[in-house]
This record gives C-alpha cells, sequence and structure tokens, in this order.
C-alpha cells in the first residue's frame, strides 16, 4: 500500500505516475500561456527583458539548485556518519564472534570441587 492506493498490478503506480505528469505538464503550458506578458527585470547593473512565466520557471530553479546545495554538507555528513557505524557495527560483530569461539570457564569441570 502506497500513498493510500493498493497496486495489484506492477504498472498501476506508473499509470499513476504517469497521469499526475500529464497533469503537471498541462497545468504548466496553461501557466505559460496566462503569464506571457513582457517583464524587465533589473539586478545591480544588468537588466533582462522575458516574460513573467520565463522569469518565474528560472527563479524556481534557481531556489531549487541552492537548496539542492545548502543541502549537500547535511547529506555527506550523514553518508560519513552512516559508514562509520556500520564500520563500528562490524568490528563489534567480529568481536562478539571472537569471544563466542573461547571456551567458557563455566563450562569446565571444576579442579578442586567444594563439598
Amino acid at each position: 500500500m502506497r500513498g493510500g492506493f493498493h497496486s495489484n498490478h506492477p504498472d498501476s503506480d506508473n499509470l499513476m505516475r504517469n497521469i499526475i505528469l500529464t497533469v503537471l505538464i498541462v497545468l504548466s503550458v496553461v501557466f505559460a500561456m496566462q503569464n506571457m506578458h513582457p517583464v524587465e527585470l533589473v539586478f545591480i547593473v544588468w537588466s533582462v527583458h522575458t516574460v513573467t512565466a520565463l522569469a518565474i520557471i528560472v527563479a524556481l530553479i534557481l531556489g531549487i539548485l541552492i537548496g539542492l546545495l545548502l543541502a549537500l554538507p547535511a547529506v555527506i555528513r550523514n553518508k560519513r556518519a552512516a559508514k562509520h557505524s556500520k564500520q563500528q557495527v562490524s568490528a563489534l560483530e567480529s568481536a562478539l564472534s571472537h569471544q563466542e569461539s573461547l571456551p567458557n570457564p563455566e563450562d569446565s569441570p571444576m579442579e578442586n570441587p567444594q563439598p
């Protein structure tokens, strides 16, 4: 069960994804067609003439890229921590298997039993 829908057929996920992508594409085309007004963007001494839809799409893409770049150090840090944890687990499992292979002094018969 994923997203509230039960997949009985492997292609049902692909069908749902294709429907969602089609709706998003149609909405994007409608957005672009309704926002074809010319606009001038000015930044310090730089200026460019473009349409509103293109300016919004470029701003969205830049925002996504900046967000990804800001999240990248945390992702790298988490991967390193996971790798370190896996190494610790492996070392502990190795130490445990080594300890289990040693003879247990409680299992051996006592040389001087107490009455």
